[in-house]
């Protein structure tokens, strides 16, 4: 009777591990479907030049001479006079497949910027706040691949993740209007300039933070702080390493510029260096400095430096970077560091 009795359950599980290798191909196949359905609607898809105009673009024969913002030195058409989109997104086409768009990355196994390739271009109040939710939420790595981003790089199934930029505590949020009206015009003092430093922001996992998970700063911004998890002062200390020091741009590693162009790394106008030396513009006057500051080192592009009793001014991003005294309670500091944008980078296959 118990032998009949296991071999009755025999075979009942043997059934039941057939039926759930038969119900896992199922899935398997219909993913691998609506992914290559994906691809093509993907491959459909318009590129973003023939919904916005660029400030880049060539001028239509009838155009005006051009503006005094642009810096192409090409003519630009009255309608697209004051857009600032940099020019890589204009004409970028869509990933399919696991296509990425690395940033002018100097070889194969070195590390470079990833680029935002999905864009949600529209007019205000036409949803795209609620759209922009609703694709951060369902290709959410944390609902496709679970909660640790350690595994996320390894992950084979698609997801999203948006550009972040972080406070003075280092706490990172999402960028969900990275090109907001159009991006600003070249000649702005905040605007993307052609190396795109300001927008891929420095390397999350470089030098000293080599270590750590490579999507670290998506994990803290969709996590949030955890058992276990960095300190807020020891997430000041890695936006510190990020930032502290400039890099020279992608096109200098990659072979262009020649070695002029690596040692003399762009820095930030952000922050303090807004009131620094020929930053110094009249809005620092109300904001304590009457006359340029001293220069104070050579903070990244994307970074913005805030420091007790010391003028800082960041334009609109001024709002989320703000000098507290609890920051120097906090890191022991007598300074912080924000960061306007960030990206993942990644070498090919990572």
């Amino acid at each position: 009777m118990l032998l009949a009795t296991a071999a009755v359950v025999h075979l009942e599980g043997a059934a039941l591990a057939a039926a759930e290798r038969d119900a896992l191909a199922a899935v398997l196949e219909h993913e691998r479907a609506e992914h290559a359905r994906s691809d093509q609607l993907l491959a459909d898809a318009p590129p973003l030049s023939s919904l916005v105009p660029s400030i880049f673009a060539e001028a239509e024969a009838e155009a005006e001479p051009p503006p005094a913002d642009n810096s192409s030195g090409r003519p630009t058409p009255e309608w697209a006079s004051g857009l600032g989109l940099p020019v890589y997104l204009l004409d970028t086409a869509p990933t399919v497949g696991d296509g990425e768009l690395r940033h002018l990355p100097a070889s194969p196994s070195e590390r470079a910027p990833l680029l935002p390739t999905l864009y949600l271009p529209g007019f205000p109040k036409a949803a795209t706040t609620w759209l922009s939710n609703c694709v951060q939420y369902a290709f959410s790595p944390v609902n496709i691949c679970g909660r640790r981003a350690e595994k996320w790089a390894a992950c084979t199934r698609r997801y999203a993740l948006a550009p972040l930029f972080t406070d003075a505590r280092a706490q990172p949020s999402a960028w969900k209007e990275l090109f907001f009206f159009g991006g600003r015009p070249p000649a702005h003092p905040f605007a993307y300039r052609p190396d795109l430093l300001e927008l891929h922001g420095p390397d999350p996992t470089g030098g000293p933070l080599r270590n750590l998970s490579l999507l670290w700063p998506w994990e803290r911004q969709l996590l949030g702080p955890r058992r276990g998890s960095a300190s807020g002062a020891e997430l000041m200390g890695r936006l510190r390493a990020m930032c502290a020091q400039s890099v020279p741009p992608q096109s200098c590693l990659s072979g262009g510029g020649g070695d002029a162009c690596r040692a003399a790394p762009r820095c930030s106008v952000l922050g303090t260096a807004a009131c620094e030396g020929a930053n110094w513009r009249g809005v620092c006057r109300g904001l304590g400095a009457a006359r340029p500051q001293p220069q104070l080192g050579c903070t990244h592009p994307a970074c913005a430096r805030v420091a007790e009793a010391s003028a800082a001014e960041s334009g609109q991003f001024s709002l989320n970077c703000v000098w507290s005294p609890r920051l120097k309670a906090v890191s022991g500091r007598s300074d912080a560091y924000c960061a306007h944008s960030l990206l993942p980078w990644a070498a090919r296959g990572e």
